[in-house]
């Protein structure tokens, strides 16, 4: 009887063995499959006279082979950063498909924009002429707000993609939930629910390419899964959610990660995610659109800004002085949604060469007083620079910054916020202001004559009167401009008293009313006299239709120098297209070399546990001659049995 047992154990032992070679022969290709293996024990034996005797084989349990934690850990953890590195990429692909060089580009017709003004300052009553500037500027504002509006869509299906991605975030995290429930039931009965594990963790690796999670193993083998470093999305059979939402503070824009577990929701901050797409999409929306909307903008922003005080600075056809060319929306701030007073605040440029490509957070300590935080990094505003740390609070109202002008037209309450965004708000809204030809203020407001009794050669090159801030203050004209030897000229109610005199180069001289400031620049040639000198005055409205002294002015502001103290007016678009082309290079830097971590971690991982087909085919030769053997041996202890049983009949 003992021997039958024996038999019959050894045929279905390496029939059960035969069964988990064919589940992994199955599942070579399955992915997250871990190869399984029987582990056989022998039967205790029994001593029966003379000897002791075996009782054949058993098996011992049924287990996963080459599973290795850290490299399991190791794989899920480079495939989220992985992920996040190549979503990110992707959008900003997108977002630089919009900023094209050449033909077409915001580049190229800014420069068109500003060298129309040539054939108007040779020419400035020339209507074709004029309607040639009024034509390039309305192409270069509607290419810069499409610019813009493109950017905005592309930012909306980021946001989308983000939602659907918490969906499938929570989706996988109550799959995870019910395995951990089948598998906690499973293992209360002593075995090893393999498959079941491997679909665990097949369903974690899932997890992180939406968004990178740590887990941690109880004792009735449940896994529990935490997000953002230890908010608890899985707790054995139970599942947390996580969700997006409009940001509290510039909500169109910015989106809001939440933890939401129960009744309660909890702000993540995207700082706390690791990896996953969700972290990628985070970092696109938040940061990458906002810093390429602030870039685009500060140069519409400037251009607008430089542009209209020197139309102001002009007349026009009709001896009237110049309107503003270009137009903008408000550049009022965006109240936070929890804000509880009824204040507001808004801004206008006093310094396009001091912008800067950032957004602003005033946080209110009281009706008149706010910390001001940048945006891109959330430092802090001392009075004279950014620091990491909470600094004083600034009386808002009036208070410049970073070429700004800030203004609190009615009171906020204590403890609320505002974003202000000039950039992305002159960007989204730039449009021509103007409409007809006559409107184009090409003359100047002043001019130079000489007078009869100067002894020297001096000779008038070019006079120009700009706005720089404010608008237009008319000076005390006319007004004696004198050479005082050896080598200097006075103007009569500017200020400095005297400028230097070198020929070719231009004299400048400030007349300031309030807080509105006009620049006379007056560019001589020859040797002067001391004594000589020339008048500046008003200039008649007889000349108007032949002056084209501010139409040079327009063409002079392209070599003005605007941004960041180097880059002149006609190269802002390289500061926007390099910039950004700079994140892109970044990040597809970041994800060639990621998705190479990725790829090499998931092999070491899949050569460690996989199925290897080649053992596999050995394993089952030796199996299938093991069960041979077995039913041989099943057969000869059967016949010995019949014999035997025959013998008593």
């Amino acid at each position: 009887m003992s021997a039958l047992n024996i038999a019959t154990r050894a045929l279905t032992t390496n029939q059960s063995v035969l069964q988990v070679i064919g589940h992994n022969i199955a599942n070579a290709n399955t992915e997250g499959y871990t190869r399984q293996r029987v582990e056989l024990n022998s039967v205790p034996g029994q001593q029966m006279g003379s000897g002791y005797f075996g009782k054949g084989v058993q098996i011992e349990a049924v287990t996963r082979v080459g599973y290795d934690a850290f490299l399991t850990r190791e794989s899920n953890v480079t495939r989220a950063t992985a992920a996040a590195d190549q979503v990110r990429l992707q959008y900003l692909q997108g977002v630089e498909s919009l900023f094209p060089l050449g033909d077409g580009s915001v580049g190229k017709l800014l420069n068109d924009a500003l060298n129309a003004w040539t054939d108007v300052a040779s020419s400035p009553n020339d209507s074709a002429a004029r309607q040639v500037v009024l034509d390039q500027f309305d192409a270069l504002a509607a290419r810069i707000r499409d610019g813009a509006a493109r950017i905005d869509e592309i930012a909306t299906g980021a946001r989308l993609q983000a939602t659907e991605v918490t969906k499938e975030i929570n989706r996988l995290a109550q799959a995870i939930a019910s395995v951990n429930d089948a598998i906690a039931r499973t293992q209360g009965t002593g075995a090893s629910p393999n498959d079941l594990l491997d679909q665990r963790d097949r369903l974690i690796a899932q997890l992180n390419d939406q968004v990178q999670v740590t887990t941690l193993r109880a004792d009735d083998g449940t896994l529990s899964v935490f997000v953002a470093g230890s908010l608890p999305l899985v707790l054995g059979n139970r599942a947390a959610e996580l969700r997006v939402s409009r940001a509290e503070l510039d909500g169109d824009r910015q989106i809001q990660l939440q933890f939401v577990q129960g009744a309660s929701a909890y702000d993540v901050p995207a700082d706390f995610l690791s990896g996953g797409k969700l972290k990628g999409l985070l970092d696109f929306v938040n940061r990458d659109v906002i810093r390429t909307q602030a870039e685009l903008g500060r140069m519409a922003l400037a251009l607008a800004t430089t542009v209209n005080r020197q139309q102001q600075s002009g007349l026009n056809l009709l001896g009237n002085g110049g309107a503003d060319l270009l137009a903008f929306g408000s550049l009022a701030g965006k109240a936070a949604v929890t804000n509880t007073g009824s204040g507001s605040v808004s801004a206008t440029v006093a310094d396009p060469t001091q912008l800067k490509a950032e957004d602003y957070i005033l946080e209110f300590t009281s009706g008149t007083q706010a910390l001001i935080r940048r945006g891109s990094d959330g430092w802090y505003w001392n009075g004279s620079g950014w620091q990491a740390n909470a600094a004083a609070p600034v009386t808002v109202n009036g208070y410049s910054l970073e070429g700004l002008t800030l203004s609190v037209p009615t009171s906020p309450a204590a403890g609320d916020r505002f974003m202000l965004s000039p950039g992305a708000t002159a960007a989204g809204s730039l449009r021509m202001a103007l409409s007809r030809p006559a409107e184009l203020a090409a003359a100047g407001r002043v001019t130079l004559s000489q007078n009869p009794s100067n002894t020297g050669n001096a000779t008038i090159e070019a006079v120009s009167a700009t706005v720089t801030t404010g608008s237009w203050a008319t000076p005390p004209l006319p007004a004696n401009l004198t050479f005082i030897a050896p080598n200097t000229f006075a103007l009569a109610g500017f200020s400095p008293a005297s400028v230097a005199y070198t020929p070719g180069e231009p004299m400048t001289f400030t007349y300031t009313s309030g807080s509105d400031t006009v620049e006379v620049k007056i560019t001589l040639r020859g040797q002067p006299n001391a004594g000589d000198g020339f008048q500046l005055q008003n200039t008649p409205p007889t000349g108007v239709v032949f002056n084209g002294s501010n139409a040079q002015a327009m063409l002079a502001l392209r070599d003005q120098v605007m941004f960041d103290g180097s880059i002149k007016l006609s190269e802002g678009y390289v500061a926007v297209f390099s910039n950004l082309a700079s994140r892109v290079n970044e990040a597809a830097t970041r994800a060639s070399f990621s998705k190479a971590q990725a790829d090499d971690a998931e092999q070491r991982r899949a050569n460690q546990a996989g199925v290897n087909l080649d053992e596999e085919a050995a394993r089952l030769l030796q199996f299938q001659q093991a069960y041979q053997a077995s039913a041989k041996y099943l057969q000869t202890v059967q016949s010995i049995f019949d014999t035997l049983i025959s013998t008593f009949r």
